[in-house]
């Protein structure tokens, strides 16, 4: 009878073995196929990361995101988005960067030139994708348009100062003298106050302009002008485009016409722009991006000027200013409130 027990007490415990040993097997083919699917996603260009930086907060640049995390959400279906803000604030950007670098994003994509100026000076050889840059040239983030020679490309803002004065003169034909403000920190602003003397210059008007620190400045800025100008000229300037709403009830309040490059400080209160749809950019964006994840060498992707302009009025502005009847302004022109 022991014998037996026996006999059957080592048959159960090579039982036992055998169980655990098939187990193991079965659990260890398990991991060898996660690992075989993994790095077949890897290789496949699924989950990439791109870390979005968006310099402050104004509509341009939320536009310019919100198309294009939209637009390559729809491209790249598994693409991880880490979304940062900097709020208008340079001293954090290289932060931003760094933790980008850190969490091994495949691209990164930067509204806003310092963002993009950040990026470049931070990041190592991630690839870039830019929007919201008016001169990527003038900001040293490109030298061949072209060809990029290093590893950011991205799309330009840019639209001629000379034809934007143009529209303004079609609609205020008496217009002399013209107000500018910019902000002192951002090589952007530098480009576009140059193209507006030399504009200026070549239309027989002059120019009154006045830099800025922060949108603390503002008010005291405007008031120091009002009496000088007979139009005021917003640029594709961070800080400018943050206050338009400032910007805006001071022009009111002096009866003075306002011109904007693009349509973000017309919704807030500025009385016209014939200028960039930053919608669109934000998806010329994504594709750029989409083409760099999935093989394609920054080289390969020029730098992109944006086709789509739009005229746009702001109908409670032209309402305070007495200008509803003026068939020249709203001529061919969407218009907000």
């Amino acid at each position: 009878m022991k014998i037996k027990k026996i006999i059957m007490l080592v048959a159960l415990s090579l039982l036992f073995v055998s169980c655990t040993n098939t187990n193991n097997k079965v659990e260890e083919n398990n991991k060898n196929i996660e690992k075989k699917n993994t790095t077949a996603q890897e290789e496949s260009g699924e989950h990439k990361k791109i870390g979005v930086i968006q310099l402050a907060d104004h509509i341009a640049l939320e536009r310019s995101r919100t198309s294009f995390e939209e637009e390559i959400k729809n491209l790249d279906k598994d693409v991880e988005i880490i979304s940062k803000n900097a709020n208008g604030d340079l001293t954090v950007v290289p932060t931003i960067i760094k933790n980008f670098v850190d969490e091994d994003v495949d691209l990164i994509y930067a509204i806003a030139t310092p963002a993009a100026q950040g990026a470049k000076n931070g990041a190592g050889d991630i690839p870039i994708v830019f929007s919201a840059v008016t001169d990527p040239v003038s900001a040293d983030l490109v030298k061949n348009i072209e060809e990029p020679e290093a590893n950011v490309t991205g799309v330009s803002d840019y639209f001629s100062v000379k034809a934007q004065l143009e529209e303004a003169l079609e609609v205020f034909p008496d217009i002399k003298n013209v107000g500018v403000l910019f902000s002192t920190n951002e090589a952007n602003s530098k480009f576009q106050i140059e193209e507006l003397n030399k504009a200026a210059d070549d239309l027989g008007l002059e120019v009154i302009e006045v830099g800025i620190n922060n949108i603390n400045d503002v008010s005291t800025a405007m008031k120091s002008m009002e009496n000088k100008i007979d139009l005021f000229f917003g640029i594709q300037d961070n800080t400018v485009s943050s206050a338009a709403s400032i910007i805006a009830e001071s022009l009111k309040s002096a009866k003075i016409p306002s011109v904007a490059s693009e349509q973000g400080p017309v919704e807030n209160g500025i009385l016209m722009s014939t200028g960039v749809d930053y919608e669109s950019l934000g998806k010329v964006a994504a594709n750029m991006a989409h083409e760099i994840i999935n093989g394609k060498k920054v080289s390969e992707v020029p730098v992109a000027y944006s086709a789509e302009v739009k005229k746009i009025v702001n109908e409670t502005t032209a309402d305070a200013l007495g200008l509803s009847d003026n068939e020249k302004l709203t001529e061919d022109a969407d218009l907000v409130k």
